[in-house]
């Protein structure tokens, strides 16, 4: 059915799946279904969404037990969708989300390591474990890559380093295109995990099923949270590193260099 906004939807749900988009993908999911269940049903025209009827939503949403920063997630989703649909002229103009309050949650303050901590688990002899090692290696080019998200580090290609350059199409950003410098430090990193695919890095095995990469990728990086937290005990760290840290330290890291040394 052209007119329905359940069709549509998954329609660019698959889409999103195929372009490799599976964080999208599976947001924009959990939002459709949380969206039928709140109708009883999986069939609505576009005409039939309304400001009042998102309004209700949230509502649901909330004493349905769910955080105010998954409201806002699911809401976004929905807008988004129909906009989308609004562009290629399928649905008429409606702000759904005009008026209605959905304050960003509130930033906790997130503890970083200190520089001699992260000197302490750099330079830490790891040997005997290969997944603590792999673990440390991940967290250190992430924060060498400006904090660069696990998704994108694990799509980032051999193809994609040209010299001192590394340009990789982001999963999770807008605009996608990120630039980076290549330098000694990453390189080493990656020549201790040489891949036998396209890829820069052997945590995808395949990449036919979009869905089993999603998957793949989920388990390494909850293999490395759990190596992280032995790492922590083992270096003796306050804080327990974390790969969402990363994009912090590497900020502070800027921040802390003075301008005089840089120009």
């Amino acid at each position: 059915m052209k007119n329905d906004f359940f069709t549509y939807s998954r329609q660019k749900i698959e889409k999103d799946k195929a372009a490799g988009r599976c964080d999208v993908a599976n947001n924009r999911g959990a939002a459709l279904k949380c969206l039928s269940k709140f109708l009883g049903k999986e069939e609505l025209t576009f005409g039939e969404l309304s400001l009042e009827m998102m309004t209700q939503f949230k509502g649901w949403l909330k004493a349905n037990g769910r955080k105010e920063s998954t409201v806002r997630l699911y809401l976004y989703q929905i807008h988004t969708l129909y906009k989308e649909a609004e562009k290629e002229a399928i649905a008429p103009h409606m702000p759904l989300l005009s008026g209605i309050k959905l304050p960003l949650p509130s930033k906790q303050k997130c503890e970083l390591l200190t520089e001699e901590e992260l000197r302490r688990m750099r330079y830490t002899d790891l040997s005997d474990s290969m997944s603590q090692t792999f673990a440390r290696d991940m967290f250190f080019f992430s924060i060498y890559c400006r904090g660069i998200s696990f998704t994108d580090l694990a799509h980032i290609r051999k193809n994609d380093i040209k010299g001192f350059t590394l340009t990789y199409t982001s999963q999770v950003l807008t605009p996608p295109i990120v630039t980076v410098q290549w330098d000694a430090a990453m390189q080493a990193i990656a020549d201790r995990y040489p891949s036998t695919t396209d890829y820069l890095f052997p945590i995808i095995k395949s990449d036919d099923d979009k869905l089993m990469v999603s998957r793949e990728i989920g388990r390494v990086r909850e293999n490395i949270t759990k190596a992280l937290k032995l790492i922590a005990t083992r270096c003796n760290l306050f804080v327990v590193p974390s790969l969402k840290m990363t994009k912090d330290i590497y900020q502070r890291a800027i921040d802390s260099v003075s301008v005089s040394k840089i120009i």
